[in-house]
Parts: structure tokens; C-alpha cells; sequence
């Protein structure tokens, strides 16, 4: 639905995605930037309400932010109306000066000077709290979790997610989550058992590297000076560079320039070349216990082989059914990693496989006909 901006108020302003964005990060949204540019020119009397959102995103998004005496004196104004109080001499004492510096520091770290003074929305006074658009809600305190010690520290955070915290690293976690995302800065390497939360999705950034997960679990090493290793063990994570960290804030796993993993799968990214690459990863375990995992074959066709082998294990094979139809296998392979398995079963049917990216591709030249 086109969005009417004519009829907007600051406050509307204030709550739209793309004027947040536009305010908060002018220089990577060139796009953004030039279309409310562009329509600020054709739509003058606007400028008053936008600019009035824009001093509102500000005193929100920076603690310290303190505006113009001149549009000190304009709120202030707004206030005194608001609260029926008597406009004050133009002359500015210095007294009221440190006051209003004061009381704007306070209010606006509390994101209710503005909502006040500029909306006439509902507001607080002596601890009465506001409440903010969900777009504008003030940044997150974040702690840092550290290991300095030979061996793992387990962190849990307060969603219910745990964090082995391997030594010489360190991780940035929210005193509390604030907003529709779950963020964590990660200097070294950590395994993530992530708390499911679809309606907010957890995001780990590390180095250039931003991990995106609804709920599972995965392992993170990121160096100061290494390339940056993601692995899966559970469920799926898309993995994608942080420039493109807000093409990747939607459900769709589908990120530009980045990757989707399965379990037994990781990506590797190299921080000089700026490129991702997706692989399995050097030992892949079986997901599940079920009892037909037993890899006792006597006669079994070895296409059947491999299909149990990619249930198991979570893989893809690629092989040519035709080829491979009369192959047969009787072996006992139960207690060897998936690659002897691999290796065993090409030495029986006279074939060969190899890695490619995050796939197994097997070819032979195929197996006689039983008489």
C-alpha cells in the first residue's frame, strides 16, 4: 500500500522504516536518501514535521545528543504551552540555561523530552513512563563476557541461549534484548545453542561476518587476525557479510552474497579476498540414532547405500543412477567416520569421490551384471 506522507505527523515520520533509516544512516542508503531529498523539495511545508522527527531519532538513538540553544528555546516553548506554562522573558539566563541542558540530557535519554514536547503524545513526568515507536527504542547496554582462562566458560544469556565461550575469547551481549533482533559481537570462538524465537531471529557478528539463526545450534571462530569459520550442527543459519546485514533482517534465508547451512556444513570466509566458501565440514557425525543406521549391507544395491548414508547424515550425494545400477555392496561399516565409508564403498564398486563445495560426488565406471 503507498504510503500517504502528506498526512503524516512527526510522530508518523518517526515510526517509518525508511525515514529511520535515512536519518540514522544517510550514506548507505543513497536510494533512500535521494527520494525523501527529492520529496522534501516538492513538498515544502513538510519540512517542519520531518525535521522535527529527525531531532527526536536523534535525542533517542545518542545519549549525549544536545541540540541548538536555538531549538532549545522552540521546545521549550512547545513545553511550556503543553504544560500551560507561562512563555518566560526571550533573555535567557544562565542559570535556566544549565537547567535546560540538564533536562534535556535526562529526558532524552529517557526518549520523553521529545515525545512531550514535540507530539502532545502521552508522556512522563517524576518517573511516569512513555511508551516508544518499537523502531525508536533506545540501544541496548551490552556487557562483555570474557575467557581468559585454558578452558571453556559457559555463558547463558537471559533468552535461555548458552554460549561455550572457548579460551582467549571474548563476546558483547545485550543486558537486556531490546527490539525485534537478538545482537552479539563475538572477538575468537564460541558454540551457540541458540533459544528458539521465530518472531525474533539471533544474529552474531563477527569481524566482517554477520551469522542469522531463529533457533540452533553452531559453532563461531573469528579471530581478530583469521578468517572467520562458521559450522553447523544443528538446524539452519544463513551466514552473510554485515554490509548486507539489513537485506537479511526478513525470514528469507535466500541473503545476497551470503550462504545457507545444513548441519555438517560450514563456510569459511576469506577476509582478503572478501569471498565465502561453503563446504562440509572435516568430520560430519551422524544426526540421529535410529536403530537402521546400522550400515550392515549384504547385496544391497548401492544407490539404497547412499540414500541411507545422506539421511544419516544430513549430505547430498551426486551420482549417476544409471551408471552405478548394477553396483552392489556387502560390507560392514558401522564404526568408521562418513568419509571411510565413502572411501570403502568407492574401493568396492571401483569408483572415486570427491568434495565439491558441500556436496559428495561419486563416479565410477559402473558394475558388470551379475550372470
Amino acid at each position: 500500500m503507498k504510503k500517504d506522507f502528506l498526512s503524516y505527523t512527526a510522530t508518523d515520520f518517526a515510526r517509518d522504516a525508511d525515514f529511520l533509516k535515512w536519518v540514522k544512516y544517510p550514506s548507505e542508503n543513497p536510494a533512500i536518501t535521494a527520494f525523501w531529498e527529492s520529496w522534501l523539495k516538492e513538498n515544502p511545508s513538510k519540512r517542519e514535521q520531518v525535521e522535527d522527527a529527525r531531532q527526536l531519532i536523534f535525542a533517542i538513538l545518542e545519549y549525549n545528543y544536545r541540540p541548538s540553544d536555538e531549538t532549545q528555546a522552540e521546545i521549550w516553548s512547545k513545553i511550556r504551552t503543553t504544560l500551560h506554562i507561562d512563555n518566560q522573558p526571550v533573555e535567557v539566563k544562565e542559570t535556566e540555561r544549565k537547567t535546560r541542558t540538564l533536562f534535556w540530557v535526562k529526558i532524552a535519554a529517557a526518549a520523553s523530552f521529545l515525545v512531550v514536547a514535540t507530539f502532545g503524545t502521552t508522556y512522563f513526568l517524576a518517573g511516569r513512563n512513555t511508551e516508544l515507536p518499537m523502531a525508536l527504542e533506545a540501544k541496548p547496554v551490552f556487557i562483555k563476557e570474557e575467557n581468559r582462562g585454558t578452558s571453556p566458560r559457559t555463558v547463558v544469556l537471559k533468552d535461555g541461549t548458552s554460549i561455550i565461550l572457548q579460551p582467549q575469547s571474548f563476546i558483547q551481549v545485550p543486558k537486556d534484548f531490546i527490539g525485534d533482533q537478538r545482537e552479539v559481537y563475538l572477538t575468537g570462538e564460541a558454540f551457540f545453542e541458540v533459544k528458539r524465537d521465530p518472531t525474533r531471529p539471533f544474529l552474531v557478528h563477527t569481524n566482517e561476518i554477520v551469522t542469522r539463526v531463529l533457533g540452533t545450534s553452531f559453532n563461531v571462530k573469528g579471530f581478530e587476525n583469521e578468517n572467520v569459520t562458521v559450522r553447523v550442527k544443528t538446524g539452519k543459519v544463513s551466514v552473510f557479510k554485515a554490509k548486507d546485514k539489513e537485506k537479511a533482517t526478513g525470514d528469507d534465508d535466500a541473503v545476497v552474497e551470503g550462504v545457507v547451512l545444513s548441519p555438517n556444513q560450514q563456510v569459511v570466509y576469506d577476509r582478503v579476498k572478501m569471498s565465502l566458501s561453503k563446504s562440509l565440514i572435516e568430520d560430519p557425525v551422524m544426526l540421529g540414532t535410529k536403530p537402521r543406521y546400522h550400515f550392515e549391507f549384504k547385496d544391497e544395491p548401492v544407490i539404497n547405500v547412499f540414500k541411507e548414508i545422506e539421511e544419516a547424515y544430513g549430505v547430498h550425494i551426486v551420482y549417476d543412477a544409471e551408471v552405478l545400477a548394477n553396483c552392489k555392496l556387502n560390507a560392514s561399516i558401522s564404526d568408521v567416520p562418513l568419509y571411510d565409508k565413502l572411501r570403502l564403498i568407492c574401493i568396492a564398486i571401483n569408483a572415486q569421490y570427491e568434495l565439491l563445495d558441500s556436496q559428495i560426488v561419486v563416479y565410477g565406471k559402473g558394475c558388470d551384471k551379475p550372470d
